[in-house]
Order: structure tokens, then sequence, then C-alpha cells
């Protein structure tokens, strides 16, 4: 989990790169991905979506789709913080 975790954080970091100062993310257990309280803009989460699937797949050896319909119909969002999304991701990677 804690490699999950290392590779959001860098997804993090690429995004900042794109992004102004006064809109740069910070990861912490409150760093949320959607909702009213959301890190990013659309396009962004977009963004960070396509850099994480990436770095999963470099690193990890593993080809996910973040956005399916699974995502979806879950209850709750993985989208909606860090751990719900670290939490996803080691769901589709067990699956693999």
């Amino acid at each position: 989990m804690q490699d999950i975790r290392e590779l959001i954080a860098k997804a993090i970091d690429e995004i900042n790169e794109q992004l102004e100062d006064d809109s740069k993310v910070t990861l912490s257990d409150e760093t949320r991905f959607i909702g009213k309280k959301a890190c990013l803009d659309s396009i962004s989460f977009v963004t960070f979506i396509s850099i994480l699937e990436e770095l999963v797949e470099e690193k990890l050896n593993k080809n996910i789709q973040l956005v399916n319909e699974k995502a979806f119909s879950e209850k709750n969002s993985p989208f909606y913080s860090v751990e719900t999304l670290c939490n996803y991701i080691q769901c589709l990677i067990s699956e693999d």
C-alpha cells in the first residue's frame, strides 16, 4: 500500500509542476480529489489520473484503468480521498 501512496505522491508532484502556485496540491489524509473540497479542477483531475495510470504501469508493471464502470458503481467514490484511491488501486491490481 505504501508503494501506491508513493505513486500518488509522485503523480501529485507532476501535476503540481503544471499548476500555478496558489493551486498546488498538498498530499495529506485530507486531500480530496472530488467533491466540494476537491484539490483539482476537472482538467487537472483527468491529467492526474492519466499520470497515475502511467506510473502504476511503469513502476508496478500493472495496466489499470482508474476511471471505469466499477469506479462509478461504487457506493463511495474511489476518488474521494488518498486513502480511498489507494484502496481502489490495490483492489484493481489484485484483480489483474
